[in-house]
């Protein structure tokens, strides 16, 4: 039976992990890293780059390198105005989802997550050395379901089966109650790339039990980044009277510099900002040379970081508990490490911050033991999650009506009786909502349903029970049954992700392409190294032993460099590679051969 693996599907990195003999452990991919920056680029002939050599790739090509897909997945236009508003690279609407335009070709936020979860799917598979299937992918608990379904779509695209979406501070609970034998109330502040999360959980015994939950889906590290780039753009035209707010190629290398100096800051009171060349007036380049403290950071993203605390303190009250009852605040996301975020959870919290797992990995550990329960490999934890929004049905009056309240735990059930508002009516539309709002209008729609078949009599009298049933993976089946008649009627909530089945078995064989083209750029590339690697070891052999051959053996040599040379310039396919290859391994073992009677030769005399 194949692996499960776990993945933490980030704003900003990617991190995959799997359970080995017991045992969590996070794959290493093909750059040797543990994170994969979640980075897809472009380039003009239509390669696709991922992970690290696409990051490179952003100060040069800004308008071809999509980062942050997180943040767009499973949204309208209007949603993620202002995201987009701030990004180097073209987004269209498209319907009721988003494309991404790079050159002449269109992407929607699911076929880029598949660029990502195709390249750590590889990794895994390297790494393993067996072909990966299927797969648990985190998602923020504030992700909606439309969200949450285009990140199913996007596993599906990349050739992997979602068994599960789980909550990201919920995968990390799971992370702390591996083989803990004691009991204890934490809170999971999840600050990442970009989102942020807060549960409160209770854990004993290998069992996590979700008490609350709350968070913002438009606030994270990303944003902590635009600050301080905000405050470079204001600080260079202080300095230099150049504004280069639209200038998408200096923004980049800005945000570049504004994660470096948080990172830096994290440890250093101050930190150098240095950024030659940043642009150009007519007296010629303009320099940006500066210095961020840390009390100055800490000024700029304080009200960050009170929305954060803003969230923690709603989280409690919702689970019931006092700041006072928290054991340990477990940290989570990078910009979790923010001195003054600490400083603020302790003081709310007066608790013990743990420090002792990795903060950008311990939601992929988390995910790789709910992957290995799932595949039945890890059978003694239990995760009891909870519902991140109320469920209802529109009443008269257009109400909502909620049938399961925020915060409950799953799986559960509940029904609501509801009757017929005219006379002799004989058919009931049910309308399924989610969201807090106590107007149905303003609440999201789920879907809607017809019960049909209904006894012909007085307003009121006609007694019909709606039933909702949330399942672990978080399925919603809504039944409506008359209890006169029998009739009956029921919906699976499936949420639309924007894509349709056709576009996603289409997008499915687009990244198949991908990764053939990508298969055979590899091979390539790695026949261009072999020939290289043959043409200096043959030039090293002529340049040391050019005494002992004759002048046709220095001819016939440095024309086989030559030929080999212009094949390199001229990017030769693969099958006339292979052919110089052949052919340059026969002359070098030629050349050997005749140096070694040359200085035979010579011994004898």
């Amino acid at each position: 039976m194949s692996k499960v693996i776990g993945i933490d599907l980030g704003t900003t990195n990617s991190v995959v992990c799997v359970l080995e003999h017991g045992e969590p452990r996070v794959i290493i991919n093909e750059e040797g890293g543990r994170i994969t920056p979640s980075v897809v680029g472009f380039s003009r002939d239509g390669e696709c780059f991922v992970g690290d050599i696409a990051k490179r790739q952003m100060l040069m090509s800004p308008e071809s390198t999509v980062h942050s897909i997180k943040r767009l997945i499973g949204r309208s236009y209007e949603e993620a105005r202002a995201d987009i508003e701030r990004l180097a690279y073209r987004v269209e609407a498209d319907g009721e989802g988003l494309r991404i335009d790079i050159e002449d070709k269109g992407y929607t936020p699911q076929q880029i997550s598949a660029f990502v979860l195709q390249k750590i799917k590889k990794s895994a598979e390297d790494f393993l050395g067996e072909n990966i299937s299927e797969a648990v992918i985190t998602v923020p608990a504030y992700f909606t379901d439309r969200q949450r379904q285009a990140t199913r779509d996007a596993g599906e695209i990349a050739g992997l089966k979602v068994l599960r979406i789980i909550n990201e501070p919920t995968s990390a609970a799971l992370a702390y109650a591996f083989r803990r034998k004691e009991s204890a109330s934490i809170a999971i502040y999840d600050f990442g790339g970009g989102t942020f999360d807060v549960s409160i959980l209770d854990v004993a015994e290998d069992v996590a039990e979700v008490r609350a939950t709350a968070g913002n889906n438009h606030l994270g590290g990303n944003d902590v980044d635009i600050k301080i780039v905000d405050w470079l753009v204001r600080e260079f035209k202080k300095d230099t009277g150049v504004d280069v707010s639209a200038d998408a190629a200096v923004l980049q290398r800005l945000a570049e510099a504004a994660e470096k100096a948080k990172i830096d800051l994290s440890s250093s009171l101050d930190t150098e900002i240095q950024l030659p060349f940043l642009t150009a007036s007519d007296e010629g380049p303009l320099h940006l040379q500066t210095s961020l403290s840390r009390a100055t950071f800490e000024f700029l993203v304080e009200d960050i970081l009170e929305q954060t605390l803003a969230e923690c303190r709603k989280a409690l009250e919702e689970s019931g508990k006092k700041s006072a009852e928290i054991d340990e605040v477990i940290l989570v996301g990078g910009s979790s490490r923010i001195p003054k975020a600490q400083e603020m959870l302790t003081e709310l919290f007066g608790a013990k911050l743990n420090k002792s797992f990795n903060p950008d990995e311990v939601v992929a550990v988390g995910a790789a033991l709910q992957a290995a329960i799932l595949a039945g490999s890890l059978e003694d934890m239990t995760l009891l999650d909870v519902t991140n929004f109320s469920l209802g049905i529109e009443t008269q009056g257009r109400r909502f009506a909620r049938l399961i309240p925020k915060g409950s735990t799953v799986p559960v059930v509940r029904t609501q009786m509801v009757s017929t508002v005219v006379d002799n009516q004989t058919s009931v539309k049910i309308h399924v909502l989610q969201g807090e709002e106590p107007m149905a209008a303003d609440n999201i729609s789920l879907g809607e349903f017809e019960l049909t078949g209904i006894e012909e009599c007085a307003r009121g009298i006609p007694r019909i029970d709606v039933t909702f049933t949330i399942d672990t993976d978080g399925i919603v089946n809504v039944t409506g049954k008359d209890t006169r008649t029998g009739a009956k009627q029921s919906i699976r909530i499936h949420s639309p992700s924007g894509m349709s089945k056709q576009q996603i078995d289409s997008a499915k064989d687009e990244l198949e392409e991908f990764a053939t083209t990508d298969e055979l750029t590899r091979e390539l590339e790695e026949l261009r190294h072999r020939v290289e690697k043959h043409l200096f070891a043959l030039e090293n052999l002529l340049r040391v032993n050019k005494l002992q051959l004759k002048k046709r053996e220095i001819f016939d040599t440095e024309q086989a460099l030559k030929r080999g040379r212009m094949a390199l310039v001229k990017r030769a396919d693969a099958a006339s590679l292979e052919e110089l290859l052949e052919y340059l391994e026969n002359y070098q073992t030629l050349i050997q051969e005749r140096i070694g009677a040359a200085l035979a030769a010579g011994d004898q005399t």
